[in-house]
């Protein structure tokens, strides 16, 4: 067995803050709601923090994966980039779901499609999220476009 160096996980200046609603009407079938819920206050500022601070809690209800309520623990990793429509990504560890399960991990992504520049066009912003646990299963999932009047606010610095 060959010795493996892990890559380094290094955050760039990245600020989100919101939250909403994204519903996924495939996601219905089963007297499910279809939907997520997510409120999120995350950043990193490397001037200033020595980690990324803050977290997310999300509400799952769709026939694909544990349902209930998931709350990040950690965050291990974000970076953003672009300034017309910033787009910010997370990953770390995260608990909850409906049935309980060890060393769940996230990976989290929003697009802020609602800046100055963007509302134009009046896309919505975007999030998506996938949750597994250790041995690598798929707890739950999700992307889609958060309904209104749900609003996430990213800055990539």
């Amino acid at each position: 067995m060959g010795l493996s160096i892990p890559a380094f996980h290094v955050s760039d200046g990245s600020q989100v803050k919101g939250g909403g609603t994204v519903l996924i009407t495939s996601r219905k079938p089963g007297g499910f709601a279809g939907v997520f819920t997510i409120k999120i206050a995350a950043g990193f500022d490397p001037g200033v923090d020595l980690y990324p601070t803050g977290g997310f809690e999300l509400k799952v209800d769709m026939n694909d994966g544990v349902n209930g309520g998931y709350k990040s623990t950690s965050i291990e990793l974000i970076n953003s980039h672009g300034k017309i429509n910033p787009t910010v990504f997370l990953t770390g560890r995260c608990s909850g779901g409906s049935r309980e399960r060890k060393g769940l991990r996230y990976w989290l992504m929003i697009a802020n499609n609602q800046t100055r520049e963007a509302k134009e066009g009046g896309t919505p912003d975007i999030v998506g999220f996938a949750i597994h646990d250790r041995a690598g299963a798929r707890i739950a999932y999700g992307t889609g476009p958060l309904q209104p009047p749900g609003r996430i606010e990213v800055k990539a610095e």
